[in-house]
């Protein structure tokens, strides 16, 4: 399994297992009627702002190699990691 379907697959994992976190997802797939693209590019960019906050985070508190380090893993999945997850949740929604 290459990183991508890694990634896809701890995602699904954590948030299939949680029951706030599937909520706020089933509730993104209805606000946006099932469009993959949608729910695909919010999820990317609620992901991609919580890493930049816990990376300055890091870095505020001198811990700039670590900050960086956050970053450089978890950011750049690309649109078709989230479209993916997207498509998970709108196929668990019909």
């Amino acid at each position: 399994m290459g990183a991508r379907e890694q990634f896809v697959s701890d995602y699904l994992l954590v948030v299939d297992n949680d029951r706030n976190a599937y909520s706020e997802i089933m509730e993104l797939v209805a606000k946006h009627e099932g469009k993959v693209s949608a729910i695909s590019d919010q999820l990317r960019e609620e992901f991609e702002e919580y890493i930049s906050q816990v990376a300055e985070r890091e870095r505020e508190a001198g811990r700039q190699v670590g900050g960086d380090l956050i970053a450089q893993m978890l950011f750049g999945w690309g649109d078709s990691t989230f479209d993916k997850i997207a498509r998970h949740f709108v196929e668990q929604g019909e």
